[in-house]
């Protein structure tokens, strides 16, 4: 068991991978008690450059435990569950294949989540913190409320208008090993969008974020990105699927968050129009 799983879906990005893995390699706290703190899980969907020999070279230069898995490509959602499934640690950090992170990293998430009772520890849903870009420039601007827990049907939903911009959280594993299972009803779908398992935390399982207002991820802006691409045009079947969930399962959201469920129910009407098509 670690404190953290640091997880990175990846698609041809050999040339952009080594940004975490300097990450991982520059924290100033990767032990404790001589054991690591954190493992590194990359799932390959598919890739047809030399990613899988780069993580293999890597494998051999370091001691912390980095575990690939290559699967055909099936886009981020599909990787993103097989890292949630693999996952060992307490806390899930996504860290894409063109992110960077703050040397300060670990300690700063192992501090919090070490302050924190068993009880809050169950309640939290993730430790939200700020983003910058490439060129140093702050991403969005500062969480209105800082270090206490607030519902993250708020924090999600509720300060949208904000404009906070791009932001990062590691995420409770226990809640993403909960929600991140195929419904009955969507065994024989091939994709089912990532947004589908967010909201069902946030609706079913309402927890509680802890924001800080202290920059820790590096956000690469205009990059691309290409582990998914044309997913709607694809899969418009899962996306039929997701929004007709929501519209169904989440109808009280029209009362306090009217346009989340109007946007919803539009997306409903298209998909369904689109897959009969």
């Amino acid at each position: 068991m670690y404190m953290i799983t640091v997880f990175t879906p990846t698609y041809n990005r050999a040339d952009k991978l080594h940004r975490v893995y300097n990450s991982l390699k520059n924290q100033t706290l990767k032990k404790i008690n001589n054991k690591y703190i954190f493992e590194w899980i990359i799932v390959d969907d598919g890739s047809s450059d030399n990613t899988k020999e780069l993580v293999k070279k890597w494998q051999k230069e370091v001691d912390f435990p980095i575990r690939y898995f290559y699967q055909t490509n099936q886009g981020k959602p599909s990787a993103s569950k097989k890292g949630i499934e693999e996952a060992k640690g307490e806390l899930f950090l996504f860290a894409d294949s063109d992110d960077e992170f703050l040397s300060e990293t670990f300690e700063t998430f192992y501090n919090i989540w070490n302050s924190f009772t068993d009880e809050e520890k169950e309640k939290c849903g993730g430790i939200d913190v700020l983003c910058k870009d490439q060129n140093g420039n702050r991403v969005g601007c500062n969480f209105p409320i800082s270090n206490q827990f607030i519902p993250a049907l708020t924090t999600s939903f509720g300060w949208r208008s904000l404009k906070l911009g791009e932001t990062w959280a590691a995420l409770n594993t226990k809640n993403l090993k909960n929600a991140f299972l195929i419904p009955k009803e969507a065994k024989n779908l091939k994709f089912i969008p990532e947004s589908f398992f967010w909201s069902r935390i946030i609706f079913e399982y309402k927890p509680f974020s802890f924001p800080i207002n202290k920059v820790l991820r590096i956000y690469y802006k205009n990059e691309g990105q290409n582990i998914s691409q044309n997913v709607r045009d694809k899969y418009p079947e899962g996306f039929l699927f997701e929004s007709k969930w929501f519209v169904k399962k989440y109808k009280w959201i029209l009362f306090k968050y009217p346009k989340i469920y109007i946007k919803h129910l539009l997306k409903y009407i298209y998909f369904s129009i689109k897959v009969k098509l």
